[in-house]
C-alpha cells in the first residue's frame, strides 16, 4: 500500500506493541480505529518520548481529502476534540485512520491529559507497586467481573422489556 499523503510505500511495523503501517517519508501512520483506541491507552512511551515524537515528526495536516490506501475511496476528515484538536482522515468503508506525522503521539498525549487517562495511569502505577500476592488476588478478582459489554446489553434488554410491559412503543 502507498501513503495517502506522499505516495511512498507504507511499511508494516509496530507502535506500542500493536501492528500498524508507517510511512518512512512523512512519518504518518495508517491503522484501524480500534488500534488507535488501544494505542492511546498504552503506557509504553513516556510523556517526554511522546512530546519528542510529536515535535520531531510533526507534519502539516493534509488539507485535501486523501484516498484510502486499501479501497481508494476518499477519506473523511474527523475532528478529534480537545485536548487533541486535530483532524484525522478516516475511511468509512475500511474503518482505517490516517494520522499525519506526530499525530499518533499527540493522540496519546491528549488521552493522558483527560481525567480518564490520568486515572488509568494512577491505576497502572498502583498495580505495579503491588506485592506479587496482592497482584495475583487483584487479577483473579478482576477476571471474575462480568464484561462491560454484557452489563450494557443486560441493562438494555431490561429497559426494553420494561418498556414493552408498560405499553410503550
Amino acid at each position: 500500500m502507498n501513503c495517502p499523503s506522499c505516495a511512498a510505500q507504507l511499511v508494516r511495523t509496530t507502535y506500542e506493541g500493536l501492528p500498524v503501517f508507517r510511512c518512512d517519508e512523512c512519518s504518518g501512520y495508517l491503522l484501524g480505529r480500534k488500534r488507535v483506541d488501544g494505542i492511546k491507552r498504552s503506557r509504553g512511551k513516556s510523556v517526554e518520548q511522546l512530546k519528542e515524537e510529536t515535535l520531531g515528526e510533526s507534519q502539516e495536516d493534509t488539507k485535501t481529502l486523501v484516498r484510502c490506501p486499501r479501497c481508494r475511496m476518499k477519506m473523511k476528515k474527523d475532528l478529534l476534540p480537545e485536548p487533541v484538536s486535530l483532524h484525522v482522515d478516516r475511511c468509512g468503508q475500511c474503518d482505517l485512520i490516517w494520522l499525519d506525522g506526530g499525530e499518533l503521539a499527540r493522540v496519546q498525549l491528549g488521552h493522558e491529559m483527560t481525567p480518564q487517562g490520568r486515572d488509568a495511569a494512577e491505576m497502572q502505577r498502583r498495580h505495579k507497586e503491588m506485592d506479587p500476592e496482592r497482584r495475583r488476588e487483584f487479577e483473579e478478582n478482576l477476571a471474575k467481573l462480568p464484561e462491560r459489554e454484557s452489563l450494557v446489553l443486560g441493562a438494555l434488554k431490561e429497559a426494553l422489556t420494561t418498556r414493552r410491559r408498560r405499553g410503550w412503543r
